[in-house]
């Protein structure tokens, strides 16, 4: 599933390329989503005319802004913009983009868990529940904004809490935009088990993640993000971050930390793969 990194990597592509352009049409291509498009606020938003102002980031979403409104794109776990061609469709190209310059960008989605909602006050009224059962936190500190995060993980909900580090770094309702991949690299990084509770973790090692997460963020966006499975940046390269893990995806590998001769092993947390080194990471119970 495309983290913060990789949504980010979509947000500066899209900006670079398609922001000022002039929409001609929206064209949807499949009735039968998960979660189908709100059609009419979209033929409204994107409609001939229109301006496209800008993308960037609402912590692991997409948002796609014109001068008439706003859309909040989740990329769900294969979602992908690409530039479409005006003629042919992709098999799993759900709706497109086209300009009135000749370039379209279409919106791909092979195993159909993204979604797409609008931000504005104008939805029409069939879509408003949706758009409230997926709407973000706006209390979450976003991954890349370092005082923020340390006043969440400083503060007595999570200090507090029986839950386990990863699960609180992966909880958008109190960190918008990490997920498992990154949770798990800063954990590393600071030196601190994935499963350990949040009253154990010291405080010394909540200031260190409020650093490093960011710091680890910042240089996967710069990388282009980590193409681990079906991820692909707007034209179809794949980012470069996974080259860098230092132990996600690398169970049985020896770990990286200087004089450290401990192996990366993995377990399951929450349906997720956890990696991490037993040596260097020491679970407090």
């Amino acid at each position: 599933m495309p983290e913060l990194p990789e949504v980010q990597s979509f947000a500066n592509a899209l900006d670079a390329q398609y922001a000022g352009k002039r929409l001609a049409r929206i064209v949807f291509h499949r009735p039968d989503l998960r979660f189908p498009f709100p059609r009419l606020s979209l033929e409204r938003i994107f409609r001939p005319g229109a301006r496209f102002e800008s993308a960037s980031r609402v912590g692991k979403q997409l948002l796609l802004t014109t001068n008439v409104g706003a859309v909040r794109v989740s990329l769900g776990m294969s979602g992908a913009f690409f530039p479409a061609s005006a003629h042919e469709r992709r098999k799993h190209e759900h709706v497109t983009l086209h300009f009135d310059d000749g370039a379209a960008l279409g919106f791909e989605d092979p195993r159909r868990f993204g979604f797409w909602v609008v931000e504005d006050a104008h939805a029409a009224p069939s879509e408003v529940g949706f758009a409230a059962a997926v709407q973000l936190s706006h209390d979450a500190a976003d991954g890349t904004d370092s005082e923020g995060l340390r006043c969440v993980f400083l503060s007595s909900k999570v200090t507090g809490s029986r839950r386990s580090v990863k699960d609180v770094l992966m909880d958008q309702r109190l960190v918008a935009g990490v997920g498992n991949i990154y949770a798990l690299e800063a954990l590393f990084r600071v030196g601190v088990h994935p499963a350990t509770p949040c009253t154990r973790v010291p405080r010394v090692k909540w200031e260190s993640l409020a650093l490093e997460v960011p710091k680890l963020l910042e240089t996967a966006i710069a990388h282009g993000g980590s193409s681990i499975s079906t991820y692909r940046r707007l034209h179809g390269d794949e980012g470069g971050f996974q080259t860098l893990h230092l132990v996600y995806g690398r169970e049985g590998a020896p770990c990286l930390a200087p004089k450290c001769h401990g192996v990366v092993v993995r377990m399951v947390q929450g349906g997720r793969g956890s990696f991490f080194c037993p040596c260097c990471q020491r679970l407090r119970r």
